[in-house]
């Protein structure tokens, strides 16, 4: 009895509504009576409420201290939604119960705003009660019903059944009550019909097979890791990005500042760099590890870079931020025994730009755009402060500046923007970057005139083996184009790392590449929770 009131205690804190349905199938099979089953999934659930308060309660003091966040919460307490939550708190903590995806974030609110703990207190005890009789016993009931019809079952089988069942027909029943339910999944099913918002599980696995193909052609798969000498571990992963732009000539890079973990003044460092470069705000700021736009942010203040610094303790990379807005991706690669390279793609960045109706607001008009509802999450994040902002008709405004797909910028094939002057200057660009024979150069302009004769432009990073030929994303491609541009830049890897290798680069031993991976795949968790949380 006690192992089972721990099992179900706990599980409450990981998943409420599969513990109530476990909870109901316990009492069903005997191992408990119905009453207990009520009693312990509920002390858990109840428990886990006044946590979730408490931990807004205390994290009140400390985020305080970011002027950012005082300024939200100073604008927020004279929002007319939140004068009525307040007059309504009670009420508001009583349905939550019963509305999926509302508790977490109103129970950390409740603390952080330090509402009443005593009516939180009683009227979650009250809300969770109801809810967990009547959730237990219901599975307990349904249980006993198809029990009648599959007596048969054997134990496990039976238990697996029930409890399946019944959490499928759950969910079928929220899905027809909750119309953001529905929509939710209207729009995921919607990106799998289109490869440029496939997960990258579903989108690399067509990869796998052809992988394992050059891997038994060149008997091994380290190749990868002499593809660019100069670059650590060819740019598999934690790899810097300084380190990188250092290896290019310095004329063609844009403006950079490194800010290593443990330096001490790192303000006084940028500003004495601002006025040395000429530069005003806003910069940029990336991690100098990192990888497909991870915590990259466009910085106005020095209040947002102290604040960067205080969440992110890590070595930054600030960049001098290139107006325009006009990016570029330009896949470079050169066989070791050949004397020049090629141009392998270009790949046109277009940043999401919206237009206003005088109507709607800009949070209204991004979930209704064709293709911006697609991304949703992270254009609310880069437009958290305008989105309640109503866009005057006819006005258009870009929403996303950063030349990042998860970010939200649209990759075309940009061979319209190919000619022989900027071709050549890429190239000669490319041949003179040393120990580099494989990779993309992300570059920012802002005349297009100016590109196309192979001037005016900067380079804002230097991506290396693991870095793709990004016009295959072309919403205007085939899934087959789009392969074949991916297959093929595979291919590249393996020759030109072959050869390296066979002219005496040596490869990186695999116990270095597994540690290599492992440190970089903890270093993105640890930071891509944080930033979630926050």
């Amino acid at each position: 009895m006690k192992n089972l009131f721990l099992v179900l205690f706990f599980s409450t804190f990981v998943s409420e509504d599969i513990t109530c349905i476990t909870a109901g199938i316990f009492a069903k099979e005997g191992k408990l009576s119905l009453v207990l089953a009520i009693l312990f999934t509920g002390f858990g659930i109840f428990i886990g409420d006044l946590l979730l308060y408490l931990v807004g309660y205390s994290f009140h003091t400390y985020l305080k201290q970011w002027k950012r966040i005082e300024r939200w919460e100073k604008k927020l307490s004279s929002q007319k939604i939140y004068k009525q939550w307040k007059s309504n708190f009670v009420f508001s903590i009583l349905i939550s119960r019963f509305l999926p995806g509302t508790r977490l974030p109103l129970y950390l609110l409740s603390g952080y705003f330090r509402m009443p703990f005593v009516n939180f207190m009683i009227t979650s005890f009250i809300a969770v009660t109801i809810w967990t009789t009547a959730f237990v016993t219901l599975v307990y009931l349904y249980g006993k019903w198809i029990s009648s019809y599959f007596f048969n079952f054997s134990h496990w089988w039976g238990f697996i059944s029930i409890g399946l069942s019944f959490y499928l027909i759950f969910q079928l029943f929220l899905l027809i009550l909750i119309p953001e339910k529905r929509s939710k999944l209207f729009l995921q099913c919607q990106k799998f019909t289109k490869l440029e918002f496939w997960p990258s599980y579903l989108f690399y696995l067509p990869l796998v097979p052809y992988l394992f193909y050059l891997i038994l052609k060149y008997r091994g798969i380290r190749y990868l890791t002499t593809t660019n000498p100069r670059i650590f571990a060819s740019g598999i992963a934690g790899e810097s990005k300084s380190e990188i732009l250092n290896l290019i000539p310095n004329e063609y890079v844009a403006k950079s500042l490194l800010l290593k973990e443990g330096d001490q003044k790192k303000i006084q460092a940028v500003t004495k760099w601002m006025k040395q470069k000429k530069l005003d705000f806003p910069i940029i700021a990336k991690p100098d590890k990192g990888e497909r736009g991870f915590l990259v942010k466009k910085i106005h203040s020095i209040s947002e870079l102290e604040q960067l610094f205080q969440t992110y303790t890590i070595d930054w990379l600030l960049q001098e931020w290139m107006r325009g807005p006009y990016e570029v991706g330009i896949f470079y690669y050169r066989k070791p025994d050949e004397p020049h390279g090629y141009i392998f793609s270009i790949t046109d960045k277009v940043f999401p730009k919206i237009t206003g109706d005088g109507i709607s607001t800009l949070e209204t008009l991004i979930q209704n755009h064709p293709r911006y509802r697609f991304q949703w999450e992270s254009h609310k994040k880069h437009n958290q402060r305008f989105l309640q902002n109503i866009i005057p008709k006819g006005k258009t405004i870009f929403i996303g500046t950063i030349g990042n797909h998860i970010q939200g910028c649209m990759f075309q094939d940009g061979e319209h923007l190919r000619t022989s002057k900027l071709e050549k200057q890429l190239i000669r660009i490319g041949d003179k970057t040393k120990g580099f024979f494989f990779g993309r150069f992300d570059i920012r302009y802002s005349q297009k005139k100016e590109l196309l004769e192979g001037k005016g432009f900067k380079i804002i990073e230097l991506n290396g083996v693991t870095s793709e030929s990004t016009n295959l994303y072309d919403p205007k491609f085939s899934i087959r184009q789009s392969y074949s541009i991916l297959f093929r830049q595979w291919k590249l890897i393996f020759e030109i790392g072959y050869k390296n290798h066979s002219l005496g680069i040596p490869f990186t031993p695999y116990q270095k590449i597994f540690q290599l991976i492992g440190d970089h795949n903890d270093y993105r968790k640890k930071f891509s929770l944080l930033e979630t949380n926050l």
